[in-house]
């Protein structure tokens, strides 16, 4: 890539364990409020396995906070929130992320114009990937 501005700010990755995250939304039923925001809980609940769900959610926030270089506790999980798209086609509820607050705040400072994100999981892991990248501009040079 070429131009100022271009490239990547970094990348993260995260596993969960799906059977311990969902022991803890058993014994911490406020867990999944102040680390989700109504949307993702809601969008969980018409998943076959609302656990596993939140699980891969929770790995995107860490991984989010990876690949903007901060540790944990530098903003509010909620600040990050997993989205998905709508409608028919290949890249039908395909998940997005939408930054809030001090998340968003962060990305600004970090330069981060663009996060790239991919969710996986099987049974017992939960997986997510960031990219973090710069603006770009698409006006022809």
């Amino acid at each position: 890539m070429s131009g100022a501005g271009a490239g990547i700010v970094g990348v993260g990755v995260d596993a969960v364990d799906v059977e311990r995250f969902r022991r803890l939304l058993d014994r911490r039923p406020r867990f999944a409020k102040r680390c989700f925001t109504e949307g993702e809980r809601s969008d969980a609940t018409t998943s076959a396995d609302a656990a596993q769900s939140l699980a891969a959610r929770f790995a995107a926030k860490e991984a989010v906070m990876k690949a903007l270089g901060t540790g944990i506790g530098s903003f509010a999980l909620t600040d990050v929130e997993v989205c998905r798209t709508s409608g028919p086609g290949a890249t039908r509820h395909a998940p997005y992320l939408v930054l809030h607050g001090g998340a968003a705040e962060v990305a600004g400072t970090r330069g981060a114009g663009a996060l790239h994100l991919s969710l996986t999981h099987t049974d017992s892991v939960a997986i997510a990937f960031v990219v973090a990248e710069h603006s770009m501009s698409c006006a022809p040079s």
